[in-house]
Parts: structure tokens; sequence; C-alpha cells
């Protein structure tokens, strides 16, 4: 049976090297991913207020991780990694459909 920590290390090595993402959605999910993480860690560490790290994650994730404040409202550590994941899911997405958008559109202006 394979241990949790390799489940999770397969599982990143499989998002970070993936030859479908393009190089632009890997430096976005790399970077909001360790802003994530540092929020995380902050309202868990029990310094300060967790709600404004909650806050932060819904700010910078706008507009659907305010869906977060909806679910977990509260500012727990919970409601931190909700609003994280879902403004990385976002921001990776946008980041994605503009990549591939501009290399259709490349591939539409070569053909001309």
């Amino acid at each position: 049976m394979a241990r949790k920590t390799d489940l999770i290390n397969l599982f990143f090595y499989s998002l970070v090297r993936s030859t479908q993402m393009s190089s632009a959605t890997k430096k976005v999910a790399i970077i909001y991913g360790a802003w994530v993480l540092l929020c995380v860690f902050w309202a868990m560490s029990g310094y300060g207020d967790s709600k404004a790290a909650h806050l932060y994650l819904a700010l910078t994730g706008l507009p659907i991780a305010l869906f977060s404040l909806q679910i977990t409202p509260n500012g727990a550590p919970l409601a931190t990694l909700v609003a994280g994941l879902i403004g990385w899911v976002q921001w990776c997405l946008v980041t994605e459909i503009n990549s591939r958008w501009n290399a259709w559109r490349n591939s539409k202006n070569d053909k001309t």
C-alpha cells in the first residue's frame, strides 16, 4: 500500500509535470499555491486573527473565492483552505483558457 506522502508527491508531480498544461499555468499554480499555503499556515499558527488570512484569499481569488464566505464564514483554517483551493482552481483555469485561446488565435493568424 502506498504511503500518504507518496500519493501527495505523485499528485503534485503529475500536476506540475503535465505536458497538457501550459508553462504560464504551471507558474500560476506554483505561485498561487505558495500564497495559499502561506495563508493556511498563517491561519493555523494562531498568530493574529485567522479571519484575515481567509479574507486575503477570498479577495485575491475574486470572484469565485467569495463563495467560500458562504460555505464556512467563520475564518477557521478550514475556511481559509476552502477559499485558497477555490481561488487556486479559478486562476489555473483562467490562465489555461487564456493560453489556449492565444494559441488558437495564433494558429488562425498563421494560416492566413
